[in-house]
């Protein structure tokens, strides 16, 4: 049996619980993660959707919009004259929504509607723009997908009917500039539904072979009482190199009910977080200026979504899985510093001035350089790639006040499921007297890498990071060359000796 998913839905004090998808033993349907709503909300502030992914202040984006960017949304359709998709009106919607997919027809329709309100609610998040809206890339461009239908107060969708879309999306994805699609549903892994999700997750798979970035939901059931959440990875998520987003609140705070890896697989997930809880976007309604706040790592897949649109605007030459490497590596753990990446949180909650630092020119690491860092509660991570000449050396941390942080070095290059390489982190801790952190490197050619430092605890504090040659680090490696050389030479003694005395005694 497939699992049930469901949504509850609060309007005008009215609670009501429609379910997402009809679960049946012959069923092949998967749905919308659950998500709470109230509808009909009024703001009296503009929202910015930057702001709570680490964008806030400082001009972090550097005014990027996602410009010239064009992210599909696979989902419940789009009301397509709401404020946010016409720029208060100053556009048509066709200006933005560049095609909409309905799998009714299969193919392109010239009347966007949204079955219900998910959709709309969630490309909002990913690119609205109205005077009191703007979603994360409110300059993208849409290319939305309807895959779902109403059946018996459910909205499902069906494998083929995915499988259908995934292809449209492959067939056009030149003709409209495809390079992210964002997927706010999912199927919960069961026992009984391994080989329905592994269909799934190879469409993923085929849109990741294109160079599209799968952006996907984790889930929502990570209070599941059976094994405290653990295994509750939905699927399409849980495909390798989709990006599996989990939630958090607005403050950095777990999200309860968010699922928990690992993946059917053994695959440690979810990869980051982002913002799940109350989360302020578009209302699919006859009014084009309704909103909502809903819950859910529904929410949290247009946020990453629209930061990977940032960030392409910036570098078009990105590929998917160079986006899924640095948005994660980039990420911060609030929790568990010691494991580089966990089942709870992945690699921690997005930080988009860090991802958006990491695309700067790499800059050469001599003797003589010195980066001069300062991290805090809003800024709790560095990221600078680098190059490195052949050698081996230390870098080393030094700290001036009494926050703590950790030094890791990556490859430039992901593994072929776009995540992370670890080549090195920091050895020892600050204890004592001492300030200073090391971390060690040998490279035998010129070598590009992304030197990343992140707080391993909440605070602020004043970093100094170099390269050092210490004669001391200088002796050891000296000696244990010489140790090396001696134990081949002293061997072939050896094999010379007993040569020698076997022709002897011949």
């Amino acid at each position: 049996m497939l699992p049930l998913i469901s949504i509850l839905v609060s309007s005008n004090g009215v609670n009501s619980s429609f379910n997402f998808l009809n679960a049946n033993s012959n069923s092949s349907n998967f749905g919308l993660l659950d998500s709470s709503i109230s509808s009909d909300v009024k703001m009296s502030l503009s929202y910015e959707a930057q702001d709570y992914i680490g964008l806030s202040g400082d001009n972090w984006a550097k005014d990027l919009i996602g410009d010239n960017i064009t992210v599909a949304v696979l989902d419940t359709g789009i009301y397509p004259n709401h404020s946010v998709f016409t720029n208060d009106g100053m556009l048509t919607w066709n200006q933005r929504i560049k095609a909409y997919y309905d799998h009714n027809i299969e193919n392109i329709s010239e009347n966007p509607y949204d079955i219900q309100w998910h959709g709309t609610w969630a490309a909002s998040i990913l690119g609205g723009n109205s005077t009191e809206y703007k979603g994360v890339a409110p300059g993208i461009n849409y290319v939305i997908l309807n895959i779902f239908y109403e059946e018996d107060n459910d909205y499902v969708t069906t494998l083929p009917i995915f499988e259908k879309a995934v292809n449209w999306i492959i067939k056009n994805k030149d003709n409209f500039s495809i390079r992210i699609a964002s997927m706010s549903f999912g199927v919960e892994p069961e026992l009984s539904n391994l080989g329905y999700i592994d269909a799934i997750n190879n469409l993923v798979e085929k849109l990741v072979d294109e160079n599209i970035l799968v952006v996907a939901a984790a889930g929502n059931n990570g209070d599941d009482p059976r094994n405290d959440g653990l295994g509750t990875i939905n699927s399409p998520a849980s495909a390798k190199s989709a990006l599996a987003v989990g939630g958090v609140n607005y403050e950095g705070e777990m999200y309860l009910q968010s699922a928990k890896g690992p993946t059917y697989e053994g695959i440690i997930k979810p990869d980051v977080l982002a913002p799940a809880i109350g989360v302020y976007g578009a209302y699919s309604s006859e009014a084009p200026s309704d909103f909502v706040y809903a819950s859910g790592t529904s929410a949290s897949t247009p946020f990453v979504a629209g930061l990977a649109a940032l960030m392409l605007e910036r570098n078009p030459a990105l590929s998917a899985m160079q986006l899924k490497n640095i948005i994660s590596l980039t990420s911060y753990k609030k929790t568990n510093f010691d494991a580089i990446k966990d089942n709870l949180q992945g690699w921690g909650i997005v930080q988009g001035y860090a991802a958006l630092q990491a695309l700067e020119y790499p800059i050469d690491i001599t003797q003589e350089t010195e980066l001069k860092i300062s991290l805090n509660e809003n800024v709790s991570v560095y990221c600078q790639q680098i190059k490195l000449d052949s050698n081996y050396q230390f870098f080393e941390i030094e700290k001036f006040n009494s926050s703590d942080a950790d030094m890791f070095l990556f490859s430039s290059q992901p593994d072929e499921y776009g995540n992370p390489i670890l080549v090195s982190h920091t050895m020892n801790d600050f204890s004592g007297l001492d300030s200073k952190k090391r971390m060690g490197i040998f490279t035998n050619k010129p070598q590009y890498y992304y030197l990343v430092i992140k707080l391993n605890q909440e605070g602020r504090g004043d970093f100094l990071i170099k390269l050092v040659f210490e004669y001391r680090n200088g002796i050891l490696f000296t000696l244990g060359v010489i140790n090396f050389l001696g134990i081949i030479y002293i061997g072939k003694l050896t094999l010379k000796f007993k040569h020698t005395r076997k022709r002897y005694s011949l």
